[in-house]
C-alpha cells in the first residue's frame, strides 16, 4: 500500500473539505464521498508521477472525483447490465446545495429566515444550474473545467450560467440584497 507523499498530503490537507462538499452536494451520503475522494488519491499515489504532468490539481481532482462517483452510481443500480452513458448519469444527478449563513450579528432567526429564502430561490434552479453555479462561483472554476466536468459545450456552460444568473436576478432576496 503506497504511502501519500509528503506533495500527495498537502494536496489532500488543501482540497478534502472541498471535494467531500461536492460530493454530498451531488446527493452521495458521507461515506461514498469519502470513499471515492480516498479511491481519488490512492490512485494519485499509484500513479505519482502523473502528479507532474497535472496543470490543474483543483480541476483534476474535482473531475476524478465526479468520475469516481459516476462509476459508483453506475455500478450500484439494480440492474449493473444496463449500463447508462456517462451523460445519462450526469444529466439525472441532483445537486443539493445547502445554504449556510455564519453572521454573529443576526439573530438566530433572522438567520433561519435568510437561510429559508436563499435555499428558495435556489430550489427553482435545476439541478444543474444549481450545480453549475456551486462550480462557477463557489469553487471558481472556469467555464472550459466546468464543461468538461459536466459534460456539456463551453457555450452551453455559458448559457446555462446566464440562465441561472437570471433566475437568481428574477427571484432576488428583498429586502436583504
Amino acid at each position: 500500500m503506497p504511502i501519500f507523499s509528503p506533495y500527495v498530503k498537502s494536496i489532500y490537507l488543501k482540497h478534502i473539505d472541498q471535494l467531500y462538499a461536492y460530493a454530498l452536494h451531488l446527493g452521495f451520503d458521507e461515506q461514498v464521498a469519502m470513499d471515492a475522494i480516498h479511491d481519488v488519491f490512492y490512485k494519485l499515489c499509484i500513479n505519482s508521477a502523473s502528479l507532474e504532468e497535472i496543470t490543474h490539481v483543483k480541476f483534476y481532482l474535482f473531475r476524478a472525483l465526479k468520475n469516481r462517483l459516476i462509476d459508483i452510481q453506475r455500478t450500484n443500480k439494480e440492474h449493473p447490465q444496463i449500463l447508462s452513458s456517462d451523460e445519462d448519469i450526469c444529466e439525472n444527478m441532483s445537486f443539493r446545495l445547502n445554504v449556510t449563513v455564519e453572521d454573529e450579528l443576526i439573530q438566530e432567526e433572522d438567520r433561519e429566515e435568510i437561510r429559508r429564502k436563499v435555499e428558495n430561490v435556489l430550489n427553482r434552479l435545476t439541478d444543474r444550474q444549481r450545480e453549475i453555479i456551486y462550480l462557477r462561483y463557489i469553487q471558481e472554476q472556469s467555464y472550459e473545467e466546468i464543461a468538461e466536468l459536466m459534460r456539456i459545450s463551453v457555450e452551453s456552460c455559458r448559457n446555462l450560467t446566464s440562465k441561472a444568473m437570471n433566475k437568481l436576478r428574477e427571484n432576488r432576496l428583498d429586502p436583504f440584497i
